[in-house]
């Protein structure tokens, strides 16, 4: 604001839980109800002038430093100048900000803790409750000498939001009960240094007192200390893994993401694929619980990026809710095993509404992340405890779903592709999920020999699984991909009363709106079940036939495509795909995407009109008798999400190294005249650096961490000579 630095403070796991058990997601009874995550609070920083007015500034800079994750804020003019420093610390656990100005005229300052409860609006900004104190209540402001406090109460839980400031002499007073704060006495000049805790009743049996201890421990240690130690951190952070390419845009693209989640996934809760941690108006957050198909992309990139340990909060949420999953099994398909619905919230009830109950997929996806863990750290603790109770109950579950017709084959009887209502018979996602999950439960199973009954079953049904449903694309259909009119391309699946292929290009339009996810090229990604090992065969012809069907940047900015034309090493696709993937997807200047087009209209208008302050929504106000609508501002409900530019890392990861299938690939994908160098890591502990110049690969250097046998792909000619040399 023109007047005053504003920060909103969020965290992780402060939660506000409804009852424990299954809801329904879409269910308008429950609206602005379910469990969601609230803010914590603000804090205003008020010079007394309009430093940051633009009318008046000579100069401003808002700087936020990957290297260092610390924001930095400098604004000059007539009326003033001020530098404001932030970061925030893993050791203590505050929020530092350091503020300094000099003023054109004595003035007092005055820093202010609030909180403002809000609706949620959970479903986008469709449908509107008309309760507006929904949220407000439950707050209570505090202060005693230095130190500032706000305690909020919510339906499950307490937390604590304290504030310490140091460097001026000023105690603290409560403006109202959401608000506290410092008054500064007038002067021409003014610093200070303010610490931030917020700690729940999960945390501490005494919110307020530990928030309190906390940022007194941090004002005795000081900012200087704290600050080394947190630089000290993100040096060994980025040590970790780099990337160098003559496309530095895309390039810079891979390091925000590789921060955002690095700063935002070392909690109790993994971070939530709308906003993260970066939630800007109160508690608004559009698509507010767990869904898995968009939660599950933030895990994607982490690996080969170099950061394994961020999947801990997701695996840790998962493994959590796996008795509720073995419980809808039961309810839902009187099955055994465990189901997993796309929709579920953070203790792991799930909605299951619809036919959501028929979308099976998000289960082996679950499963195979945490599989993915351990290929990459052979952490046997992790496979126990989190990886093999998964991996079992899915293949459970699978295998008393499955059934044996007189083909022989075992067949899917009924599913859905992703976020579809269309359901399908030998649906192509579900098939592929089993072809990666079965033979990997194998695999696991070696280090226990717990379940020699279900291996043998697992054997016996991927060795008699129904084939994947093909058909010869028809004429006249409007393609945005290149593939020509008869070729022969994989499905979603069979329709169950006519038998014919579910496709997108089918001639019912309410159909075809419920089948343009890439569930088609599952066994491509996220499966990683077909890829570059089958070059040259007619199964890899009949897979990029498939993919060359569709547009990376179709749709929303959660479809794979992007990924699954770098797996397949269609370089000549992929360098296209990636220059307008931040085009269409990079919805802000920082770098934040968000999943829909920038040129996407009905259903989410254009999203360009977030930047316009005159734009509005048509709005239904939920249970009128009169279906009543009403006009209402676009722009406070701009949100970021996590998928597109997870999606853009793990398709440059790809583009750069591949290991997946136990081979090391390097620069499998990338265009004919880029230029670049990485280090990066592969399946089985190896860390892979490689450089790409004038289209030669210059050398592929190798590091093992644990020690395990090692298989590259030849980069180069295959007539020369490769020479082998152990530099250590």
């Amino acid at each position: 604001p023109p007047d005053r630095i504003h920060f909103q403070i969020n965290k992780c796991n402060t939660w506000d839980d409804v009852t424990p058990g299954s809801f329904g997601a879409w269910d308008d009874a429950t609206r602005e109800l379910n469990t969601n995550l609230r803010h914590c609070g603000e804090i205003q920083i008020e010079p007394g002038l309009p430093v940051f007015d633009w009318m008046y500034l000579e100069d401003f800079e808002g700087r936020l430093s990957l290297a260092h994750a610390e924001a930095n804020f400098h604004a000059r003019g007539p009326l003033g100048e001020v530098k404001c420093r932030a970061f925030v610390a893993r050791e203590p656990r505050v929020l530092v900000i350091s503020y300094q100005d000099k003023l054109s005229e004595f003035m007092k300052r005055q820093i202010k803790l609030a909180r403002w409860g809000s609706r949620v609006f959970e479903h986008w900004y469709k449908i509107i409750k008309r309760e507006p104190a929904l949220g407000l209540t439950g707050t209570q402001a505090g202060s005693e000498e230095s130190e500032v406090w706000i305690e909020q109460s919510t339906r499950s839980l307490r937390f604590s939001v304290a504030l310490k400031i140091e460097g001026t002499r000023v105690n603290g007073e409560v403006y109202n009960k959401r608000t506290a704060g410092f008054e500064i006495d007038a002067k021409e000049e003014c610093a200070f240094t303010l610490y931030l805790a917020v700690v729940t009743s999960e945390e501490a049996e005494d919110p307020l007192s530990k928030a309190r201890e906390t940022v007194r421990l941090a004002a005795k240690e000081g900012i200087e200390a704290i600050s080394k130690k947190h630089r000290n951190y993100w040096v060994g952070f980025w040590s970790r893994s780099f990337i160098d390419l003559s496309e530095d845009y895309l390039e810079n693209l891979w390091y925000i993401n590789v921060y955002q989640v690095g700063s935002s996934s070392r909690g109790a809760y993994p971070p939530h694929f709308i906003n993260s941690l970066w939630s800007w108006n109160r508690d608004i957050r559009p698509w507010n619980h767990f869904y898995h198909w968009n939660q599950q992309m933030y895990t994607w990139p982490l690996h080969t990026s170099g950061h394994p340990e961020l999947i801990l909060p997701y695996c840790k949420w998962r493994l959590e809710g796996l008795p509720h999953a073995i419980e809808d099994a039961r309810r839902l398909h009187t099955c055994s095993g465990a189901f997993y619905s796309d929709v579920a919230n953070r203790h792991g009830y799930q909605s299951a509404d619809g036919n959501l109950r028929y979308n099976l997929t998000p289960g082996p996806q679950i499963a195979m992340d945490m599989w993915r863990h351990y290929q990459y750290t052979l952490d046997d603790n992790f496979l126990r405890k989190y990886a093999y109770p998964v991996m079992r109950e899915i293949v459970c579950f699978y295998l008393d779903y499955l059934v044996l017709l007189d083909d022989g084959k075992y067949h899917i009887p009924k599913s859905a592709p992703y976020e579809s209502s269309v359901l399908c018979q030998d649906t192509t996602s579900d098939l592929a999920c089993i072809q990666q999950l079965f033979p990997a439960f194998i695999k696991a199973d070696e280090q226990s020999n717990q379940d020699s009954e279900l291996n043998k079953q697992c054997a016996h049904v991927l060795a008699n699984l129904a084939d994947y449903v093909t058909m010869n694309l028809p004429e006249g259909v409007t393609l945005l991909g290149e593939a020509p009119p008869g070729t022969r391309i994989v499905v979603h699946g069979r329709d169950p009363q006519s038998g014919l292929p579910i496709h997108r290009w089918m001639t019912d339009p309410e159909r075809n709106f419920w089948v343009t996810h890439p569930a088609s090229v599952a066994p491509i990604f996220p499966a990683g079940i077909v890829g570059l090992d089958q070059r040259g065969s007619e199964e890899f012809a009949l897979w990029e036939r498939t993919l060359r069907c569709f547009r990376a940047d179709e749709g929303h900015g959660h479809r794979v495509y992007l990924i699954a034309q770098a797996r397949m090493g269609l370089s000549d696709l992929l360098e296209t795909s990636l220059r307008k993937w931040p085009e269409h997807f990079q919805l802000f200047p920082q770098g934040f995407f968000c999943y829909f087009r920038r040129d996407s209209t009905e259903i989410y208008k254009n999203a360009a009109d977030y930047n316009d302050l005159t734009a509005t929504n048509r709005v239904q106000v939920q249970n009128s008798p009169i279906s009543e609508h009403v006009n209402l501002p676009q722009a406070p409900f701009t949100h970021m999400s996590l998928e597109p530019g997870s999606i853009l890392e793990t398709a440059i990861n790809e583009m750069l190294l591949q290991s997946y299938s136990g081979r090391i690939r390097v620069f499998p994908s990338t265009p004919k005249g880029w230029e670049g160098r990485f280090s990066l890591h592969a399946i089985d502990g190896f860390v892979v650096t490689s450089e790409l110049s004038a289209g030669e690969v210059k050398y592929v250097a190798i590091e093992s961490k644990l020690g395990q046998f090692c298989r590259v792909t030849n980069p180069w000619n295959v007539t020369e000579k490769v020479r082998v040399v152990d530099i250590l």
